[in-house]
């Protein structure tokens, strides 16, 4: 497949964070894709958009500590993983996205939907995917994906706010 037929078949990083963040202004969509191509190995890329009625239940500063949490759990000497941005996490590996992921819902648990919690509760907001599929083009995945090898994988990764991931 030459790169044309790649780029035709999948957003450009810039589509994919207009998508993710509609409501966002241009000079946001120029922040997150310079702290994007800052990125050596792009994968996983972790987005957060945060979800306005969680943050009205329980304060936006309830939603900072989360967020925080994402950008800072199991790292050291003040290290961070969104560069500030409380919206965009990289990590190293799966591994470590499953475990902070862990480690947050066992922290703020409301953070997280369940869907047997009386009355319901809001997930803190939706989590998307950013994948590399090329080497200057990317695909994005939000919940609903065709059932392949890779996107079931980000398709976890995408709901992992909603519900807990089974092993």
């Amino acid at each position: 497949m030459s790169d044309n037929n790649i780029n035709e078949m999948f957003p450009s990083t810039r589509e994919a964070l207009e998508t993710i963040f509609s409501q966002a202004s241009n000079k946001d969509i120029e922040k997150y894709e310079e702290q994007l191509s800052k990125v050596d190995d792009f994968d996983p890329v972790l987005i957060i958009v945060a979800n306005q009625n969680w943050i009205n239940q329980n304060t936006y500063a309830n939603y900072q500590a989360v967020m925080y949490s994402f950008a800072t759990n199991n790292l050291q000497n003040n290290r961070r993983r969104d560069e500030g941005s409380l919206s965009i996490f990289h990590f190293p590996n799966l591994t470590e996205l499953y475990a902070v992921r862990g480690n947050i819902r066992t922290q703020y648990p409301n953070a997280f939907f369940d869907r047997n919690a009386q009355p319901q509760q809001e997930p803190i907001g939706t989590a998307w995917i950013l994948t590399n599929v090329a080497i200057i083009t990317t695909a994005f995945i939000q919940k609903r994906m065709p059932n392949t090898t890779t996107t079931s994988t980000a398709m976890h990764l995408a709901t992992f706010l909603m519900n807990p991931i089974m092993t």
